[in-house]
């Protein structure tokens, strides 16, 4: 074999190699457009959702008291989509209590385990018939020592026996109030929780009535009107 012929072969090698990757490298990009195209079709349309680890994070720095823009910049999280989990994690876990006394309406107390805020509406002057008294901004500890005011002592001797009786295993002040409508042997005094129903009424008016004393006297009404729909033995609101 000439040296042209062994010259010739060796072309004829190399660009069979090139034709060989050249299809290679074609399939390929055809299987990755493949694969892109079936992954636009099966994609959920919108924004990807959230994480639970996300959410924690974003409820965990608001119980801290960061501003929402300091914990979207934290979290790494568009402000609009820390505003929603919070503002859904706020309603989720809002209660709102209507504070009785001797059977007249004393205070609306608001409250939100996830940003620890308490809001509350007096009905009252006489400061010894309301939930806080003098204290018109209560914080959350008001809060929490208030609801443990509505219950037996913890050091009460039988306690274990008696929450064990009501159907509860630790002392939660939340689960007593639960069970026994805030009342306390001694007093006149009452508190009950506004069931789903009528918190969307009460946050209802809240939204829509801005007057501060047309505001109560339309929450008067409601709830009024729903005492009127109670049995003797429903507790809810």
């Amino acid at each position: 074999m000439t040296e042209q012929q062994r010259q010739q072969q060796e072309i004829e090698r190399l660009q069979k190699k090139i034709q060989a990757l050249s299809k290679a490298y074609n399939d390929t990009r055809e299987e990755l457009e493949k694969r892109k195209q079936e992954e636009k079709k099966t994609r959920p349309k919108g924004r990807p959702s959230t994480s639970a680890e996300k959410k924690a994070q974003v409820l965990s720095l608001c119980r801290q008291g960061h501003s929402m823009r300091s914990i979207a910049g934290k979290t790494d999280l568009a402000l609009s989509t820390v505003h929603k989990i919070i503002t859904e994690a706020s309603q989720e876990s809002k209660r709102v209590y209507v504070y009785m006394d001797r059977g007249r309406l004393a205070t609306i107390i608001e409250a939100c385990a996830i940003t620890q805020k308490v809001h509350i509406i007096n009905f009252t002057d006489d400061m010894l018939s309301r939930a806080f008294g003098v204290n018109e901004n209560p914080g959350w500890e008001d809060y929490n020592a208030f609801m443990e005011s509505r219950c037996m002592p913890r050091t009460r001797y039988g306690i274990r026996e008696e929450l064990k009786y009501m159907g509860i295993d630790v002392y939660d002040p939340f689960q007593i109030v639960e069970k026994t409508s805030g009342r306390v042997y001694g007093d006149g005094q009452s508190l009950e929780r506004m069931n789903p129903e009528w918190v969307k009424k009460y946050d209802k008016i809240r939204k829509n009535v801005k007057d501060a004393a047309e505001q109560k006297e339309e929450l008067k009404k409601l709830l009024e009107e729903n005492r009127g729909r109670r049995t003797s033995n429903d507790l809810d609101y």
